[in-house]
């Protein structure tokens, strides 16, 4: 789903992973009240792009009349807004589904003094265990958001920018929403710039608290910055232990609760140890599948209040603040960032699109669920979703599309728990099997790639969506991966990291898992992942309107000429690895070039 269609399984995850160098980075100023207010400009400003749609009535009795439409066909300059409802429509539809899971039933708070709940990857209130055992463990609860400098630095091996301007500012969106929803719990989200583990422990020891809570990561990045945390309240213990302190004796013992969230199944609940987990995904799948119970998701009680006194708040950051420029999403897919927006998404999908006939699409905002920039950033919980699949059957019907979105989560959970069975592997040239390939590292080459300008429309168009929006079809990364690696022969690590910079999805474990596959070095023995370019072409945009919608220069074509422009368009770069691209308009022509390309080795690679 990258999900490309509808979870974004672009990413893998590790125990000790890459070694980073961050560079120390001061904390940027202050952000002006104007400012600060512009940026909750989504929930109040945002309308989607190029049109504006209007509300229509549900069919179900059972869901509020919270609906919008936006046409169904691309115009060459259109772009659209993910979610398709207008800013008081999602602000409803939010509500509503807040209501309907909140815990109203009155329950107790157990515990004393102050908790911590460190939030990261899992930007979210609802379906949020860690937020939970916070409030149930504690008078008064600080939810806390570190801008680390480290999440925008360089990628390990080519320099490339950790988090490109396009994630960043939907990061912003998330931390926006994040701060209102919890506002309107009775909280806050208190923001400071710096390392988590320079930042945790003198909050600590400020306010006395006993315990922090966090969802656990698996890759060696995170996990070194728990570390570091951990410690650093370990060294707050020893030093209120070793001489009198001015603060509550509760910082003597406080620790870092780590708390499992970030995947459908439970880590706990697997039918194997991790170190066992099956190396081909179709056995994970029948075996979760067969034996794991899906545990059901947190409800939050309506109240969360009080918070500790807090001076003041922090305000979300700017792109400037963060060393980036604004980029504005022009035409494709704009995607609006934070919880609200997530769970509005699940509603207007599960609710009024239908997905598993379209899921290998690559145009519109229809075709897939586009469920994974929200999964990435944790403003969405897979738990959540699961529900309202089960909802939706139970109240509507079951079919194979309501499975499929099913079928793209578990494929996210195996990569995720993969990462932990690997470690860093997944991020190493040989990959899991330790395979050893020549690899080319030739930067024109890996340029043309990157800026689309390869001669092959569907390269080029996926490549110029990409970079234009955040966003790639599944069946999108499928093909540019298989390009760069099988017909350029370069080096997949910056294929990669390329992505790292630009999804907004990303997240390491679905990403690194996923080129790890396409490059033949990943734990699934199956090798040669190779997709024609002009099978795929054929199959999946076959008047080239793709193409065309990215590739302006290509719309006076003939529409079976715009996927095969010959000297009409740039020359290209590489001969395919695979047969000739030339297509004949004569059909027994174009029977033989599907046959031809079909020779290669064709799987499902990452059906996602």
């Amino acid at each position: 789903m990258v999900i490309s269609r509808c979870v974004s399984l672009w990413s893998p995850l590790c125990l000790r992973r890459r070694k980073s160098v961050y560079p120390p980075r001061p904390p940027p100023p202050p952000l002006s009240p104007a400012s600060a207010a512009f940026l909750f400009r989504y929930s109040s400003q945002v309308r989607p792009c190029g049109v504006s749609p209007a509300p229509t009535p549900m069919t179900s009795i059972n869901e509020p009349p919270f609906e919008s439409g936006q046409p169904k066909t691309a115009s060459t300059d259109q772009c659209y807004q993910v979610p398709g409802q207008n800013p008081s429509e999602i602000d409803g539809i939010a509500q509503h589904t807040f209501q309907r899971y909140a815990n109203s039933s009155g329950q107790k708070r157990r515990g004393k003094g102050v908790a911590v709940v460190w939030l990261r990857n899992d930007l979210r209130v609802f379906d949020n265990e860690a937020l939970y055992r916070a409030w149930i463990s504690s008078e008064a609860v600080l939810p806390l958001y570190c801008v680390d400098p480290r999440l925008f630095a360089a990628t390990h091996y080519f320099g490339f920018p950790k988090t490109g301007a396009l994630r960043a500012q939907f990061l912003i969106e998330c931390l926006a929403d994040l701060k209102k929803n919890l506002m309107k719990l009775g909280l806050n989200l208190l923001i400071q710039h710096g390392k988590p583990e320079e930042i945790i422990p003198s909050l600590v020891k400020t306010l006395g608290a006993h315990t922090v809570y966090a969802h656990k990561e698996t890759c060696s990045e995170e996990v070194n910055v728990e570390k570091l945390v951990s410690s650093g309240l370990q060294q707050l213990e020893l030093a209120s232990t070793s001489g009198p302190s001015t603060h509550l004796s509760s910082t003597s013992t406080c620790k870092l609760q780590l708390v499992w969230g970030t995947t459908m199944y439970h880590i706990d609940d697997l039918p194997f140890d991790n170190s066992c987990l099956p190396d081909v995904f179709t056995q994970f799948r029948k075996s979760v599948e067969s034996k794991c119970k899906i545990r059901g998701c947190i409800k939050i009680p309506v109240s969360l209040g009080p918070p500790p006194p807090i001076a003041n708040w922090g305000c979300v950051p700017s792109l400037g603040q963060l060393g980036l420029h604004e980029k504005e999403v022009k035409k494709g897919i704009r995607f609006v960032g934070g919880e609200s927006a997530a769970v509005s998404r699940v509603h207007e999908y599960l609710w009024k699109k239908i997905y598993k006939e379209t899921r290998n699409g690559m145009l519109g905002p229809d075709y897939s669920t586009k469920f994974s920039p929200w999964l990435a950033s944790g403003s969405l919980s897979p738990r959540f979703i699961y529900e309202e699949v089960k909802r939706y059957e139970k109240e509507r019907q079951s079919n194979d599309s309501t499975y499929w979105v099913l079928f793209e989560l578990i494929w996210r959970d195996y990569f995720r728990f993969l990462s932990i069975k690997y470690g860093n592997s997944m991020f190493n040239l040989d990959g899991p099997r330790r395979v050893k390939l020549r690899w080319s590292q030739d930067q024109l080459l890996f340029e043309s790639w990157r800026d689309g300008r390869t001669g092959y429309p569907l390269i080029d168009a996926n490549m110029r969506e990409l970079s234009s929006t955040g966003f790639m079809s599944n069946r999108g990364r499928q093909i540019v991966c298989s390009f760069l690696v099988r017909d350029m022969g370069i080096d997949w690590r910056m294929g990669a990291e390329w992505f790292e910079t630009c999804l907004l999805d990303y997240d390491p474990c679905s990403n690194y898992g996923n080129w790890t596959y396409g490059a033949g070095v990943g734990n699934d023995p199956r090798e040669d992942r190779y997709f024609s370019i002009p099978k795929q072409a054929l199959t999946y945009d076959p008047e080239g309107k793709y193409v065309s919608y990215w590739l302006p220069e290509l719309q006076a074509l003939p529409k079976e000429k715009r996927n095969f422009p010959g000297h009409l368009y740039i020359k290209q770069i590489v001969p395919l690895k695979w047969g000739s691209y030339q297509k004949s308009s004569n059909k027994d022509s174009t029977l033989k070039v599907r046959q031809a390309h079909s020779k290669g080795k064709q799987t499902k690679g990452y059906e996602r």
